[in-house]
């Protein structure tokens, strides 16, 4: 099933990638590198080896070689196009990189220490983790390819905390698959060329669920340190996940322990927490939003020039099923960007449905596992929709891990539940042409 799937996908999205160039008249032609292309069949064909392989090897050690090693290759290939483009040390200038390094680089001239107090003294909280990382790493290696090979060894090691999160609830092969799929995405790749904070943002929020499901799944108690640890790195990075993922874990215990007077206590903590916490997060969604309106926020983020109400309908259309890849740009952006996103969001595209079947299939079967993972995923949807901020890949690329667990789940339980094949071709074809015509729209609205 798996492989037939991804050979319809890696079909298909090549036949969309053609029209968009075709509709483009041309101007598509010059955006469509050999990266793009390459970025897309090279992680298509990774994941369609190892889901026809009966016998392949589906283990830690396996997904962390072959994520680390592709994300080698694909970074170093990424970086030297960037350098070609237009000689960049960090790709395309986006200013957090530079700061980010610039701030780090100080180490080595101050000391570690003297910097890291530097940072907490002059830097809002939530600026915090990233500096800190940057100035740690820099003091003893002073390079930006430093930090970038360092940042895709972290994706190694987030591959393998996916994989054994999905472990928990489907067998290996849909597990492994899941987490190679997102840990190959051109994507995430590129965030860990960019010096920017997703790469470790993204593995403390994977560890932070990885470490709960041992804690209650494996009895490991001492995983809970570990738990404490990455939800409170995570508060210097952006401090409304860490009320994420205390609905999520006290949500698991309140359904686990139902009945009894610590599941009431639970969903007092909840109650009171959601009621103590709007004027933070209130503060919070001034901060993320700048005090923009609904059309400035739009505006910002590449919306259409339609009207608010159909901006706003895109907004949270995109926050559910996507985000989508620009495939050419909007008029006056630059183009060479939008390559390195493409790739990976096209598969992620046509991944997007079976999240969805795999949340019916979480509440109808009643996952009690996947809570804690499941209303993050959902809260940070949501989150992003309100906010309009599901435009941007930033901002929305912490649940994107889970959507993709999810997914895979979603088609195992229609090969294990013996769905009707004729219902499941008729709903894959539907679905690829909806995809198609979502994506060709998307990118006629970007560039309108």
């Amino acid at each position: 099933m798996l492989y037939r799937l991804h050979n319809n996908i890696l079909i298909v999205g090549l036949l969309t990638i053609c029209i968009l160039a075709v509709l483009s008249s041309g101007k598509a032609f010059s955006l469509i590198t050999p990266f793009t292309v390459v970025a897309y069949l090279t992680q298509l064909l990774l994941i369609m080896s190892f889901s026809r392989d009966e016998n392949a090897s589906y283990s830690d050690k396996t997904m962390f070689v072959t994520v680390l090693v592709y994300g080698l290759v694909l970074s170093l290939l990424t970086i030297l196009l960037a350098h070609y483009y237009n000689g960049e040390k960090f790709l395309f200038e986006d200013p957090d990189a530079v700061f980010y390094y610039k701030e780090g680089i100080k180490s080595a001239d101050i000391g570690l220490i003297e910097n890291a107090a530097r940072i907490i003294r002059l830097y809002d909280f939530d600026d915090w983790g990233a500096l800190l990382v940057s100035c740690f790493l820099m003091y003893f290696i002073p390079s930006a390819f430093f930090m970038n090979a360092f940042y895709v060894f972290i994706g190694a090691v987030s591959a393998v905390f996916l994989y054994r999160i999905g472990k928990y609830f489907m067998p290996d092969t849909y597990a492994f698959l899941a987490s190679l799929a997102y840990s190959t995405s051109s994507y995430l790749i590129l965030f860990h060329c960019t010096f920017l904070k997703e790469s470790f943002f993204v593995f403390l929020v994977i560890s932070a669920i990885y470490y709960f499901y041992r804690s209650i799944e494996d009895k490991n108690h001492l995983a809970l340190l570990m738990v404490f640890f990455s939800v409170f790195s995570v508060f210097f990075y952006r401090p409304p996940l860490v009320a994420f993922f205390m609905i999520a874990y006290i949500g698991y215990y309140a359904v686990t322990q139902r009945g009894t007077a610590l599941s009431v206590f639970m969903y007092m903590m909840i109650a009171i927490g959601l009621v103590g916490s709007i004027a933070f997060m209130q503060s919070q969604v001034e901060t993320y939003t700048e005090g923009g309106n609904t059309d400035e926020l739009l505006l910002e983020n590449g919306s259409a020039n339609y009207s608010g109400g159909f901006n706003f309908f895109v907004g949270w259309f995109v926050a559910f099923l996507g985000p989508f890849p620009t495939l050419f740009p909007m008029e006056g952006a630059d183009p060479k960007l939008i390559n390195f996103f493409g790739a990976g969001l096209t598969y992620k595209a046509f991944i997007a449905i079976p999240f969805w079947v795999g949340l019916y299939w979480a509440v109808k079967r009643f996952e009690v596992v996947m809570i804690p993972m499941v209303v993050f995923a959902m809260a940070e949807i949501l989150a992003a929709a309100y906010i309009l901020a599901s435009f941007e890949l930033r901002k929305v690329l912490l649940h994107v891990p889970f959507m993709y667990i999810m997914s895979f789940y979603g088609l195992y339980q229609i090969e294990n539940n013996k769905v009707n094949k004729t219902f499941v071709k008729y709903l894959t074809f539907s679905y690829f042409a909806f995809a198609i015509g979502v994506l060709v729209l998307w990118n006629l609205i970007r560039v309108k």
